[in-house]
Formats: C-alpha cells, sequence, structure tokens
C-alpha cells in the first residue's frame, strides 16, 4: 500500500504540473504523447485510464471533449471495484479533466451527483489511497462545488461540503491545505444567507465537537524554546486543525455565528503561551480585520483584559507572540473607539500599561512597542478634547474637572510615572520618546497631568553625570514640556533660582533645553523675567570672584540672555512688546558685545517668520546662516506659525520700529572699525526689507557725511553726475582710515540693495565705483559683493550700466580670495548673460570680452578661481536656456558658437581652456554635441596638434562626454571617438594611456563590450582586449559591491562630479609649456607627419557619419565669423 501511495503521490505531483490544452485537444492524446515512452508505472496507469476512457466514448460515438470524458470518468468510478490503483487512477484523471471544463458543461443536478460519487471511494476508502490520490479526489470535489454546483442550494452542496470539512482538519498536510483552500473559495462563493447561515452552523457544530480537547490544550502551558508539536499528540492535532480552518472561514461566516466564534476563542486564550496560542491569534486577528464592530465590541473587555494578561508576562511568553498581542490590542482598542469611544478610553490605561512593560525589553520588542503605544498616544491623547472638556479655572490637579478623556490621560501618566519610578537611574530610549510624546499631547493641560513625570525627569538630570549621551532623550522629554505648555509654566515647575549666600544657581541646566525649544512665547516674559534674572546673575558674579562661583554664575547669566532667539521663535505679542525689545536690543548692541550674535539671529527670525520664509532662500543668505553657530538658533516648530492678518500686523509693527534700530546698527558696527559679522548683514538686510527705499536711503547718507562730510555731498551730487570723480590725494594713513570705513559702508550697503528704488540704488553703485578706483586689488570684497547683489536683484541696472561695469571688472584681475572671485564671476554671469540675449552688436561684442575672462581662468592655478569661473559658465548656459526671449532657442547654440571660436586660436592656453570650457558645458548638457556634430569634430581635431596642454583637455573632453551620455546616444559616437583617442593608448607619457584606458572603460560598461569591439580599429584590438583582461581579473579580485562602487561612474553622482572638476582643471596652465612639448616624443608606429612636420595622426575611414572634418582655422562654424573677434584675445600671463 505504501508503494501505491508514493506512486500517485508522485502521479499527482506531475499532474499538478502539467498544463493541458482545453478547447478541441483530446486530453488522451495529450496524455500518450506526454508518457507513451515513459517507463514509470503511475504514468502507465494513467495513460490506460485515459485510453480506457476514450474507447468508451468511441462506442459510444462522442466526441472527446472534457465534458465527455468526466462524464466516462465518473461513471467509471461510481462502478469501479474496490481496487485503489484503479480508483487513484481515476481520481487523477479526474482532476486534470474537471478544471478543463467549461463554464455550464456540467449540470447543477450531474455535479451535485458526482460530488456524491467522488465523496464515497474518499471517504469510505481514503485510508487505502495514497495523498495524491486523496488530495486529487478533494479537489475534484471543490472545484465542482464552487463552478457547478448550486450554491444558492444548500442540500446540493451538504454532501461535499461536510468531506471538505472532514479533510480540512485531516492529518496530512497536503491533503488538509488543499481542503481547506476549497472550503475558502466555496465560502467566498455562497451568496445565500439561508446557505451562510447552515454552512457557519455546521462549522460551529465542529467547533464545538472539539471544544474540550480545545479548552484543555489551551491550558497546557509550553515553555519557551520548546516545539509546539511535540506537545499535539495525533488525537489532539485535529482539535487544533479546527482554528486553521476557523482562520480561513470566518470572513464568511454569519454574524452570529461569527460572534460565537469570537467569544469562544476569548474564552481560549490564556496568559501562558500554550499549543494553540498562535493559531488562537491568528483567528483573533481575522476577525478584528474582517468582521463587523458589533460581533467584535460586545467581548471587546474581556478579550483585552485577556491579551492584557498575556503581555505582563512577556518574559515568559515567546517575543513574536507577545508582539502579535500588542498589535492585536490597538486593533482592539480602534474597534472599541468606533463603536463606543468611552469604552476606548476606559480601556486604554490598561493597554498602556501592560505594552509599557514591554519598552524595558530587547531592543526588537521594545521599538515595536513603543511604536504602537505612540499610535495609541497620537489616535486617543488629543489636546483640544482636554482642554474641551476640562476646566483650566484651578491649576491644581485635585480640583481639575473633566470627563473620560481627562481621567484617561491622567490615569496614563500615572502608568508612565510608576515606570520612571522603577527605573534605576536613566530609562531606556523607547521609554523617554514614548514620554516626550504623551507630554506633548497633553498640551498646556502637561502642567498639571504630567507635574510629577516633569519633576521625575528633572531629578534625572540633576543626578545625570556629564555624558549628554545619556541624558539626552530625558532633555527631549523636558524639550516637549517647553513646547506644550510653554515656558513660563514649565520654569513655575522648575524655577531657575539664585542663590545669593552660596552664590549658586539651580536648574541652570534648563537653559540649553529652553534655547532649543521654545516657541510660540512671549516677548514680555524675556524682558520682564529672563533679563532682570539674567543682571541678578551677572551682579552676584562680581560679588563671587574671590569664592570662585562668580565664572560660572555670569556665564549663567549669559546664557539667559542669549535666549533672545529663542523668545523671538513666532511670539505671540510683537505689537505690544517689540517696542520694549528694541529698546533693550539697542541696550545690547551698545554695550554687550557677546549679544550681537543673538540680536541678529533674533531679527532675522522675526522678519522672516513674518515673511512666511523661515527658511533663507538664495545660496547667499544659506552660506551666510551657515555661520550663525547652532547654539544661537532654537529648533523652529513647523506646526507653529502666523495667520495671513497676524503677519500683517507683526511687520507694521515691526517697520514703524525698525528705523531707530537699524540707525543704531548702522552707528554701532561702522564706529567700530572693523568688518560686519554675516549674521549682521543679513539681519539689517532683514530690518532693512521693512522699511521704504527712501528711509534707507536716508540713513545711507547720514553714515556717509559722518564718515566724511566734506566728500560725501559730492557722492550724493554723483547720483545725478556720474561722470564726477574724488581725485583727492591722502596719506596712507589717512587712506588705510578711509578704506576700513569704506568697507564698513559697502558690508551695510549690499543689505541694502534687495527692494531698493532707482535712486538708492545710484548712490551703492557710486560707493561701489569708488571703492574700485581708490582700492588696492586686496581690499575689494565688498565692492564685488555689492555689484553682484546690484546685478542679480535690479535687471534695468544691468542694461543702463553694461560696458562700464564690464570695463570697471576687466581692469582688475581676479582677486586671490574666494568670495571676492565668486563674486566677481556671479557679475561676470549677468553681464554675459545680458549680453548675449541683447540684440545690440556692441553688448555681443563685450559678452567676448567676459568669455575671454572665464576661458583664462579655467586655466588658472588656484582650485577656487577655476571653480568660481566653472559655476559662472554653468549658470549662463542655464539662464540662457531658462530665457523667455523670442530668440531663446538661439541663445544656447550662440554660446557654443562663441566658446567653439577660440579652438581655433594660436595659443595652446587659449585653445585647451576653450576645450575645457565645454567640457564644463557638455556635464551640464550632454546633447550639445549630438545637436552639433560639428563642435565634436572639432574638438576631436585638436588631437592632431602637438601641444600637451590641449590633448590634455581634449581626453578630458570626452572623458565627460561617454560619462554623461545615455548609452544609445553614445553607441552613435563610438566609432569616431575610439578611431581618435586609441592612438594615444600607445603613449604611456602624461598618462595619456591611462587616460584612455579609463574612458574605454566607461564605453564598455555603457555601450557592452561587443559594440566596443565592432567599433574599435583593428590596429588597437590588442589594447582593447588588455582592457577587457584587466576588467575580468578586477571583477573576480573583488566582490560584486565593492566593484560596482568603484567602476560606475556613469551612474554614480560623485564620480559625475569629480568629471566636472576635471574637466575645469585637468588643463591647468603650466608655466614652461614649451619645455613640456619639446620632451613630448610621438609614436611613430600609428602617427605620421607632413611635409610641414605636424602630426596629422592615422588615416580617417571615408565612410563615416560623423561630419566634415576640421582643420583649427577658426573659419569652421558660420557663426563664429559673425560673433568672434581674434583682436580681443587676452594674452595668457
Amino acid at each position: 500500500m505504501a508503494a501505491v501511495e508514493a506512486e500517485h503521490r508522485n502521479r499527482a505531483d506531475e499532474a499538478d504540473e502539467i498544463f493541458f490544452k482545453d478547447g478541441d485537444s483530446d486530453i488522451c492524446q495529450q496524455l500518450m504523447d506526454r508518457y507513451a515512452k515513459s517507463s514509470a508505472s503511475q504514468h502507465r496507469h494513467l495513460v490506460a485510464t485515459a485510453a480506457a476512457m476514450r474507447s468508451i466514448l468511441t462506442s459510444e460515438s462522442l466526441p472527446p471533449s472534457p465534458p465527455a470524458y468526466f462524464a466516462a470518468a465518473i461513471s467509471s468510478l461510481d462502478s469501479s471495484t474496490e481496487d485503489p490503483m484503479a480508483v487513484s487512477a481515476l481520481l487523477t484523471f479526474l482532476s486534470i479533466v474537471v478544471p478543463l471544463v467549461p463554464d455550464g458543461g456540467i449540470s447543477a443536478a450531474m455535479a451535485r451527483e458526482a460530488v456524491g460519487v467522488l465523496v464515497k471511494p474518499i471517504d469510505g476508502e481514503g485510508e487505502k489511497l495514497g495523498v495524491a490520490s486523496l488530495r486529487a479526489g478533494v479537489k475534484c470535489i471543490g472545484t465542482l462545488l464552487v463552478g457547478f454546483c448550486d450554491v444558492d442550494d444548500w442540500e446540493s452542496i451538504r454532501i461535499g461540503f461536510g468531506s471538505l470539512l472532514k479533510f480540512s482538519i485531516d492529518k496530512r498536510p497536503k491533503v488538509r491545505r488543499c481542503a481547506q483552500e476549497c472550503l475558502e473559495k466555496l465560502f467566498g462563493s455562497l451568496r445565500s444567507s439561508t446557505v451562510i447561515k447552515e454552512a457557519s452552523d455546521t462549522l460551529y457544530v465542529l467547533l464545538k465537537e472539539h471544544k474540550p480537547v480545545l479548552s484543555e490544550l489551551s491550558s497546557k502551558k509550553i515553555v519557551e524554546g520548546s516545539k509546539v508539536e511535540s506537545a499535539l499528540k495525533a488525537e489532539n492535532a485535529e482539535a487544533a486543525h479546527v482554528l486553521n480552518v476557523l482562520s480561513a472561514t470566518v470572513p464568511f461566516l454569519s454574524a452570529e455565528v461569527s460572534f460565537s466564534v469570537f467569544s469562544e476563542l476569548c474564552k481560549l486564550m490564556g496568559s501562558h503561551f500554550s499549543p494553540l496560542t498562535r493559531q488562537i491569534l491568528k483567528a483573533i486577528d481575522t476577525i478584528f480585520k474582517s468582521s463587523e464592530d458589533t460581533v467584535v465590541v460586545p467581548e471587546i473587555e474581556g478579550v483585552i483584559t485577556s491579551l492584557t494578561s498575556y503581555v505582563s508576562l512577556h518574559e515568559k511568553n515567546p517575543a513574536d507572540t507577545v508582539l502579535h498581542v500588542s498589535t492585536l490590542l490597538k486593533s482592539a482598542l480602534e474597534k472599541a473607539n468606533s463603536v463606543e469611544s468611552t469604552l476606548c478610553l476606559r480601556q486604554l490605561p490598561l493597554v498602556c500599561g501592560s505594552l509599557g512593560g514591554l519598552l524595558t525589553s530587547e531592543e526588537d520588542v521594545a521599538s515595536q512597542a513603543s511604536v504602537i503605544i505612540k499610535d495609541l498616544i497620537s489616535s486617543y491623547i488629543d489636546t483640544n478634547n482636554l482642554l474641551a472638556e476640562g476646566s483650566l479655572s484651578s491649576e491644581d490637579e485635585d480640583n481639575l474637572t473633566g470627563g473620560n478623556n481627562i481621567n484617561a490621560a491622567r490615569s496614563v501618566c500615572s502608568v508612565f510615572e510608576s515606570t520612571l519610578n522603577s527605573c534605576d537611574g536613566i530609562p531606556k530610549e523607547h521609554i523617554l520618546t514614548v514620554t516626550a510624546l504623551l507630554i506633548e499631547k497633553l498640551g498646556d493641560l502637561s502642567y498639571i497631568l504630567a507635574k510629577d513625570i516633569i519633576l521625575k525627569l528633572a531629578d534625572m538630570m540633576e543626578n545625570a553625570t556629564e555624558d549628554t549621551a545619556s541624558s539626552q532623550y530625558v532633555q527631549q522629554c523636558i524639550g516637549a514640556a517647553v513646547v506644550a505648555m510653554g515656558p513660563v509654566k514649565l520654569l513655575t515647575l522648575l524655577p531657575i533660582t539664585l542663590h545669593a549666600e552660596s552664590h549658586s544657581c539651580t536648574n541652570a541646566w534648563l537653559i540649553p533645553i529652553l534655547r532649543r525649544h521654545i516657541v510660540g512665547a512671549s516677548l514680555e516674559y524675556y524682558v520682564d523675567y529672563i533679563v532682570p534674572l539674567a543682571n541678578s546673575l551677572m551682579l552676584t558674579s562680581k560679588e563671587a570672584k574671590k569664592s570662585g562661583h562668580g565664572k560660572k554664575l555670569r556665564a549663567c547669566g549669559h546664557e539667559l540672555l542669549k535666549l533672545l532667539p529663542a523668545f523671538c521663535n513666532y511670539p505671540i505679542d510683537v505689537p505690544q512688546k517689540f517696542g520694549s525689545l528694541v529698546k533693550l536690543m539697542v541696550k545690547f548692541i551698545k554695550k554687550k558685545s557677546f549679544m550681537h550674535e543673538a540680536v541678529a539671529v533674533s531679527l532675522q527670525m522675526l522678519v522672516n517668520q513674518n515673511k512666511r520664509k523661515p527658511k533663507p532662500s538664495t545660496d547667499m543668505d544659506d552660506k551666510e546662516n551657515a555661520n550663525i553657530s547652532e547654539d544661537a538658533k532654537p529648533e523652529v516648530d513647523g506646526r507653529f506659525h502666523y495667520s495671513k492678518k497676524a503677519s500683517v500686523k507683526n511687520m507694521k509693527t515691526l517697520a514703524s520700529s525698525s528705523a531707530e534700530l537699524l540707525q543704531t546698527l548702522v552707528d554701532v558696527l561702522t564706529a567700530s572699525g572693523t568688518q560686519i559679522s554675516a549674521d549682521f548683514k543679513v539681519a539689517i538686510g532683514c530690518l532693512a526689507s521693512t522699511l521704504d527705499s527712501s528711509v534707507r536711503k536716508k540713513i545711507l547718507i547720514s553714515l556717509l557725511n559722518k564718515f566724511d562730510p566734506a566728500g560725501e555731498s559730492e557722492i550724493e551730487g554723483q547720483v545725478d553726475q556720474s561722470n564726477d570723480s574724488i581725485d583727492e590725494e591722502k596719506d596712507n594713513r589717512s587712506a588705510t582710515k578711509t578704506q576700513l570705513k569704506r568697507s564698513a559702508v559697502l558690508d551695510l550697503a549690499s543689505s541694502f540693495v534687495e527692494g531698493a528704488k532707482e535712486d538708492l540704488i545710484e548712490l551703492i553703485y557710486n560707493l561701489v565705483r569708488q571703492s574700485f578706483q581708490a582700492t588696492d586689488e586686496a581690499d575689494l570684497r565688498g565692492a564685488y559683493n555689492t555689484l553682484s547683489r546690484i546685478l542679480e536683484e535690479h535687471g534695468w541696472f544691468c542694461s543702463s550700466h553694461f560696458a562700464e561695469v564690464i570695463e570697471m571688472l576687466l581692469s582688475h584681475k581676479t582677486p586671490d580670495d574666494e568670495a571676492s572671485s565668486k563674486s566677481r564671476f556671479a557679475c561676470f554671469h549677468v553681464l554675459m548673460a545680458h549680453g548675449i540675449q541683447s540684440s545690440s552688436e556692441e553688448e555681443n561684442e563685450k559678452a567676448f570680452l567676459i568669455l575671454n575672462e572665464m576661458i583664462l581662468t579655467l586655466k588658472d592655478g588656484k582650485e577656487e578661481h577655476r571653480k568660481a569661473a566653472c559655476d559662472a559658465l554653468v549658470m549662463v548656459y542655464t539662464t540662457l536656456k531658462d530665457s523667455s526671449s523670442m530668440n531663446s532657442d538661439e541663445l544656447c547654440p550662440k554660446l557654443i558658437n562663441m566658446i567653439s571660436g577660440y579652438i581655433s586660436g594660436t595659443s595652446p592656453h587659449i585653445r585647451s581652456g576653450a576645450v575645457s570650457a565645454l567640457s564644463v558645458l557638455i556635464y551640464k548638457d550632454p546633447e550639445i554635441c549630438l545637436s552639433s556634430p560639428e563642435l565634436l569634430s572639432s574638438v576631436l581635431s585638436l588631437l592632431h596638434t602637438k601641444s600637451i596642454e590641449i590633448i590634455k583637455a581634449v581626453l578630458g573632453f570626452v572623458k565627460v562626454l561617454v560619462s554623461t551620455s545615455e548609452a544609445q546616444d553614445l553607441q552613435r559616437l563610438l566609432q569616431n571617438l575610439l578611431y581618435e583617442i586609441l592612438p594615444w593608448s600607445s603613449v604611456s607619457r602624461h598618462y595619456f594611456k591611462s587616460k584612455v584606458t579609463i574612458i574605454v572603460e566607461i564605453m564598455i560598461r555603457k555601450c557592452g563590450t561587443r559594440a566596443v569591439q565592432l567599433a574599435t580599429p583593428d590596429e588597437h584590438k590588442s589594447f582593447l582586449q588588455t582592457v577587457l583582461e584587466n576588467r575580468s581579473s578586477k571583477a573576480k579580485d573583488k566582490d560584486e559591491t565593492n566593484d560596482s562602487q568603484t567602476t560606475s561612474i556613469d551612474s554614480s553622482r560623485e564620480p559625475r562630479k569629480r568629471n566636472y572638476r576635471e574637466a575645469s582643471s585637468e588643463t591647468t596652465a603650466r608655466q614652461d609649456g614649451g619645455k613640456e612639448h619639446k620632451n613630448f616624443k610621438r609614436h611613430k608606429s600609428t602617427h605620421h607627419s607632413d611635409t610641414n612636420g605636424r602630426r596629422t595622426g592615422p588615416k580617417r575611414p571615408g565612410n563615416r557619419n560623423f561630419g566634415k572634418h576640421r582643420e583649427a582655422s577658426g573659419n569652421n562654424h558660420k557663426s563664429v565669423k559673425d560673433t568672434r573677434k581674434p583682436n580681443r584675445f587676452r594674452k595668457a600671463s
């Protein structure tokens, strides 16, 4: 019998994997075609059965269709003997035929009768049949019931349903799983409420039959780590399988039976892990997800009690089940809240208490438990509900009246207070993060409900060591309290107090926390409480110099005053108290230099937050704000913002007092004679933006008159008479003093540019012009910065002063410092973009002067200069590409043609610089070469020159091109690129060979080995083979991850950035390029010389679709003739 079972197991398993054709194809013939030559006994039995069925059809003149085969097989099965081999073969054959029968191919009556025929052998002779045969029979029954029987008639499916239910708890896994799948499909197809009720009752009867065994098993404890299977005896296994059937079918049961099943499951759920725990949890989970709330809620309190008791013993129960129960508790509260919110609130403390115990468990359990608890707190503890329900007439917790929301919140607070009290030292991270969220959700009521928690946290901070890592989460909790209740109430609970007798200060550790978390506070509290407290500390520090506590008290006082930015973080009383704050700020600016940064940050926040732009909007602002220390910046809470009405009101208040404050800032900062810090520049700009341009002009003129009363009236006159100049000679000491003043004025003037009117801009520009005329090269930072801001902010200025500004800039060499160089090229960006877009021939020609300067700078020896030129060139291209002018499509090609003209220059320095400029733009937009094939031809032709500098630049250009191009586009260029660069693969000097190798490797990675091989000339096949072999050896030596990191420069942004820099710096100018040329030797085997001794390279194939070859003669691009002026080339230094 074992052999028979084995045979038919294989037979059915293989049959399941066979896909048979339906329709006109003969199933018998398909089986014969497949197994005719097989010697396996199961195949012979299956073919013999199929042949017998076809013989029956032939004798009765029936077509060999699936319905006919089905009828013949069922008849044979009904009249068959008790031969297990014959029955097995017929069941296997039927399992193949039935799925192929089309819809309606079997009548409901015939299907019902057939189910009865199938049930008889598998029920009666089941032990004699193999697993595969039984599974085939079960599968046939399920298919007939779902597809052909009348599912609206219980009697039609009763017998088959009972058989499936029986085998769904069978001891044989494959049979059991098949029956459960069929049972689930059958339940899903039921639509009649009567049939659903009958099926549900039948299943519930099965549950009741196994109830005693289930109760026994559920009370049996299993120690974690032992196997559940060993606790299940053979006779008990069926009872356990009943729960699996419930999990699969409970979504389809009637409401009444679902409730009864849920009730029984709740009774089976114990506090200890049992052999049935996982099945019970799975069934409960399914009920939560699929059943109506009315089914679950009546038993919700009982199930929550059972589940929480299980979690309370989490140390003895498996971790996966504990986490499953935690998720079920969350679902249970969701169900309760959907029907009766008060029920949910009553159960919330119990659930939070049980889950809170998991926060001290291992990391995985604690982490997931904290997520669940946070979800519960966020969902069911709501600040608005608490405030609406509670009465805050008394700040005593005992007198706080309220309903279910406040009672639930109070109970949850008690839970976590107990949790904190049970911890030795600082609690774990997850306990504190949950506590922080709880405090935050309590809002203002945290002052009452979470008072004991906050005091406990304060004790922890008092006893904490200097290790900030261990106390950072405690600080976050207290920070949450600052946000929730505000600094006023928190400092009432935890006052910062001066003890004059002992010269000490309590709770000083709060100050950094306040600085980071205060938001939406009151300016009045800072002015009336914080400042007097700080003054008291600093006054006492003078008396405590001898005791050694003076420094600590003075530092504490300073830190309290530096809370100013925190109190300016969305303050609620700007219209009422900004005037008082201005007076205080004036004192800080004049007398307390350590407060300058805090004042600057505060002013920025007040203005920007009311402008609805809490973050800087420009790169310049980003850079300047980067100079502000992190300690001076509060953490901006995204939930706080001003309404439009409040912002308008606040801005009016700021504008009414900004003039006085701005004048004070100007007077104090310029009187010092030192450079104004970046943060104050931004602050001055913010204040100035609130004032009218005329007010700013008056402030600037008053400053100029103060510095030079006799001369500044002349400057004012220059607004109307720009040709006047100052020729007054001064001695060195006076000139130095004047320059310091001029730098300070320019620093302030640059902050006045935004939104300024034309007369103020003209005044500021005259200051800039004087600075260029009177200052040496090393001291123009302020002038460059101010001029760049004018050009960027005011388009009319660029048009009216275009030629004058270009001449002024080009009359000075590139400054040494990075900031000035960046500002200088920012000016060039605006001017060049304007010149190219202009229709004026004269302005077009001026653009060449700027381009010449950029190309020369790309050959500069300083990285910061090359970077500034690169960035400016890219910005010019971007501006032209995004231009909205009528001829916008012609602007970018115009720029490319301008650069291309330099390729024909006589100086290798200029020509290589032009190639570097093209490399920069190719990196930005690789499609440039695709749209202009002559450009690529022109650049590659430079590989036939003698200049090492030019060759390096061209190889860098090709590397950028292949790195940035898409594979499809690169394939079109492969043949031409390889033909030009491969001759240099035989030259090892100057790293030419290694550069070519890298380029070829990129090509291989992007286009594939085959494509590169086809495009490689025959004389260089050996070099390509060497590259391929080296790549193969690298792949063997390194793992896949490292290999991808070191080779995929085409798909990684960092390598592309490296190419960008190489494109601009790889051909840096060399002082003795002629010497390099003399030392350079050509490789005679691959390169040829003409009669003039010029290197011409290998001959080109005549049929390549590449574009006409051009010599570097300057007449190759038609448009260059109209735009390039050779006599404008500046001589390379």
